[in-house]
């Protein structure tokens, strides 16, 4: 909803009650890299299993692993699994590409979370409130036409 400050202190919170859980470090650095404050990935991560999903994703972050490397782990598992760790790493690669400034990859990535991810997923929501930001507007239309 645009409240970056309110939203880390959320997800601090949740870190804080468990400090095991890679998808608060995955938020609290997406809101960080969007405050223009400096990672905190790295030492999120000293408390987190690499070994499980979806620390592959924290780790494609952070640059330690490819993009084939994720979805290898992604593949693992049986097919609902499968599906929603898909949907996962469409959704978070999305902020990847969006942080870095490619408009374009991070909307691919998340119309195809938005169309694949499970209803119940945070991935979803947030995938489609992504797609929001990310549409033209009429009014910016005619601002550049100006």
């Amino acid at each position: 909803m645009g409240e970056l400050a309110k939203a880390l202190a959320d997800f601090n919170r949740a870190n804080e009650l468990d400090p095991g859980n890679a998808y608060a470090a995955l938020w609290i650095e997406i809101v960080r890299k969007r405050s223009d404050q400096q990672s905190e990935l790295t030492k999120l991560l000293t408390r987190i299993d690499l070994t499980k999903w979806p620390a592959p994703i924290a780790r494609l972050y952070l640059r330690q692993i490819t993009v084939e490397s994720v979805l290898a782990a992604a593949n693992d598992g049986d097919a609902k699994t499968r599906k929603g760790r898909l949907c996962e790493f469409n959704f978070y690669s999305g902020e990847l590409a969006l942080l870095g400034g490619s408009k374009d990859d991070a909307a691919r990535l998340f119309r195809l979370a938005a169309a694949d991810c499970p209803k119940s997923f945070a991935e979803f929501a947030a995938a489609n409130a992504e797609l929001k930001e990310l549409a033209p507007t009429k009014s910016s239309k005619f601002q550049g036409a100006r």
